[in-house]
């Protein structure tokens, strides 16, 4: 595979059991933006563009990742375009579920926003926001047992011999959905940070 990620380390992301946060971030797949070619029998080809990486080094699956997979699938296990992946339980064998976005759409800047309480045990939660629109409701396990989480940009991929951009932009974390989201979000009801300043 071929990375090129930026990363906050664990404190800067406070990313610790029991923690809850709202944190938004946007991505840009540009006019140059090449998509990981589709899978075959015998070789599954992805992307990830974001992550919420366990701190534990090594090879393992985040406990959860925005998904840039193959425009086109050769069967429908194969997943396609924009996703949210969530894994929790154990390190060597997690347990995994998906939530489908669409296909990627070049030239459009993504809004994403997610409102997490990082955990362990059942209380934990994961919703997230894609442009206003409500993609993922999660309750359960977001942390694998006694390890934290740390945040990562990225342009992760399978090697396919093609350069292929991605551009990051406003990363933020606050406590309120007003105090991170640019915007309106579906379900909830918030006013921005800069209206109630009188800005």
């Amino acid at each position: 595979a071929e990375r090129t990620d930026l990363a906050l380390s664990q404190r800067a992301s406070d990313c610790y059991e029991g923690k809850e946060h709202w944190w938004a971030h946007s991505v840009l797949f540009p006019e140059d933006y090449a998509a990981p070619p589709e899978s075959t029998a015998s070789t599954w080809n992805f992307g990830i563009v974001a992550d919420f990486h366990n701190t534990t080094m090594g090879a393992w699956q985040a406990n959860f990742q925005v998904n840039a997979m193959p425009a086109t699938a050769i069967s429908p296990d194969r997943p396609t375009g924009l996703s949210f992946k969530v894994a929790y339980g154990s390190l060597a064998s997690p347990t995994e579920a998906t939530y489908p976005i669409g296909p990627v759409v070049r030239n459009h800047w993504y809004h994403f926003v997610y409102h997490v309480k990082w955990s362990s045990g059942e209380d934990g939660f994961f919703d997230a926001w894609v442009d206003g629109m409500r993609k993922m409701v999660y309750r359960g396990p977001t942390l694998y047992p006694g390890q934290g989480c740390y945040f990562k940009l990225a342009n992760y991929h399978s090697a396919f011999g093609q350069p292929s951009s991605v551009i990051h932009a406003r990363v933020v974390r606050g406590s309120s959905a007003g105090a991170v989201s640019a915007g309106s979000l579906e379900g909830i009801v918030h006013l921005r940070q800069a209206s109630r300043s009188g800005r």
